[in-house]
């Protein structure tokens, strides 16, 4: 089943079968912290990769600084890296939405990276289309993060932003990031270089563009 709104009809159904509480506003499910500690040391290279990106001279900078907030998970669902502006700090603590929570169907309902973990390609789920009050607002693009070398999924990388009525090009960034991670980790495995491989010029000058929209 590849249609993405066949796909939300059937989560959706899964999550009301399940009994999950469509009003729940906390994350609950979460990994001890001696296992997210093991997850996060291997995930050590996406997450250095996603550091550089985002650091506070970077192009994506000012998305940030707009309200988007980007989440990594693993393979498994479980959320690996946060990468958020601290205005959004307070509201995070209210859901107890911390790194090690759990975003599997079956866990908080319907959401962005469930979905692109069952259809193994980049989706968009914007606020009513989640089946829990916790992303009412939350509008989201999620996609796989590809190990070439290894030929498989290996992580998610989900964009998300809070009450903007409809997605514009967050999917199109979207891709380019995780292009860029791919690549990178494509780069390692041949080199043995941490992070040697850049952004050609006109990578750059695309995600200049979009981050400052």
């Amino acid at each position: 089943m590849n249609n993405i709104n066949d796909e939300l009809i059937m989560s959706i159904g899964e999550s009301k079968f399940s009994g999950f509480d469509p009003n729940k506003n906390r994350f609950k499910k979460m990994l001890d912290e001696k296992e997210l500690a093991r997850r996060k040391e291997n995930y050590k290279s996406i997450i250095y990769i996603l550091d550089i990106i985002f650091n506070s001279k970077g192009v994506f900078a000012n998305l940030l600084k707009q309200g988007y907030f980007f989440v990594l998970c693993d393979k498994e669902g479980y959320v690996i890296k946060l990468i958020y502006d601290q205005k959004l700090k307070d509201y995070f603590s209210r859901l107890h939405f911390v790194e090690g929570v759990s975003l599997r169907i079956e866990d908080c309902g319907t959401n962005a990276i469930n979905i692109a973990m069952k259809l193994k390609r980049q989706v968009e789920i914007c606020g009513t289309e989640h089946y829990c009050h916790l992303f009412k607002n939350w509008n989201c693009t999620a996609i796989p993060i590809v190990d070439y070398y290894g030929r498989e999924i290996i992580a998610y990388l989900d964009m998300s932003v809070m009450n903007i009525d409809c997605l514009k090009e967050e999917s199109v960034i979207l891709w380019k990031i995780a292009d860029y991670i791919e690549k990178c980790l494509w780069h390692m495995h041949e080199k043995d270089d941490y992070l040697s491989s850049k952004l050609d010029h006109l990578d750059r000058l695309i995600l200049s563009v979009m981050a400052c929209k």
